[in-house]
């Protein structure tokens, strides 16, 4: 018999807007179609709504706060900057310049994995701004390639408005560690509930299949694949493709 599990996802060191944003996900898919099961799945799915809504409600309280609106602001700055960026890259690549050419060339290889940085999370493209500048500054053919198109000045502005945002993030988190109760507060039973749903649904998808079971446990595994590269780890699925193409 075929034992059907799902991926491995860190539920507990997500961030709360993250965990909020999977369980609701998660509860849309399933709604209509756990009621039918009933017992365990479908209340643990009704407490899991109720304390996933809990923690939403905490979260939009303190996401009504200067410091959160002004860090929204900030982080739209450095979305544009880097867009700026972009568009010089983009730009020079179809010029006749062949000395620009090569240089956006070699920057567009750099730049390539960071390229949609911005639909990430704001926290976690916070992290991915600063080892992908890090990497730019220790790196003199990079420097020299920047300069060569006009963007280095643009990087270091890039550079500025991350820790400003970062410097800014901190302060608001701390701010909100502080009040009581907090979104943190809500954020273990969520996870609790979160993973209790998932015991139950890898259960009955292994000893009580029906298709309408079998697509909602595809739909969460996928969502789990989606937040566990979002917070930074691979599949087993990922890591075995890297494998096999040597891809560091």
């Amino acid at each position: 018999m075929e034992v059907h599990e799902f991926v491995t996802l860190h539920v507990s060191g997500m961030r709360i807007n993250d965990l909020f944003s999977l369980n609701k996900s998660t509860i849309d898919y399933a709604r209509p179609v756990v009621e039918p099961l009933g017992g365990i799945p479908a209340a643990v799915l009704a407490q899991l709504e109720s304390d996933n809504q809990a923690m939403g409600a905490q979260m939009n309280k303190s996401g009504q706060n200067q410091k959160s609106r002004s860090l929204a602001e900030l982080d739209t700055d450095r979305d544009d900057r880097f867009a700026e960026i972009k568009r010089n890259i983009t730009t020079n690549l179809k010029g006749r310049d062949a000395v620009k050419k090569a240089a956006a060339e070699n920057l567009k290889r750099f730049f390539k994995p960071y390229w949609k940085v911005e639909k990430r999370a704001m926290n976690t493209e916070t992290g991915i701004f600063s080892e992908m500048l890090q990497k730019y500054k220790g790196d003199e053919g990079l420097k020299a390639d920047a300069a060569a198109i006009g963007i280095a000045d643009m990087l270091t502005g890039l550079e500025t408005a991350n820790v400003e945002f970062n410097t800014l993030y901190q302060a608001r988190n701390s701010e909100e560690a502080s009040e009581e109760p907090s979104a943190s507060s809500f954020k273990r039973a969520a996870i609790q509930r979160y993973n209790h749903f998932c015991t139950a649904m890898e259960l009955q998808v292994n000893y009580a299949p029906t298709d309408a079971v079998v697509t909602l446990f595809g739909q969460m595994n996928e969502l789990r694949k989606t937040y566990a590269a979002l917070n930074g780890r691979k599949t087993k699925e990922e890591e075995t493709t890297e494998d096999a193409t040597g891809t560091e």
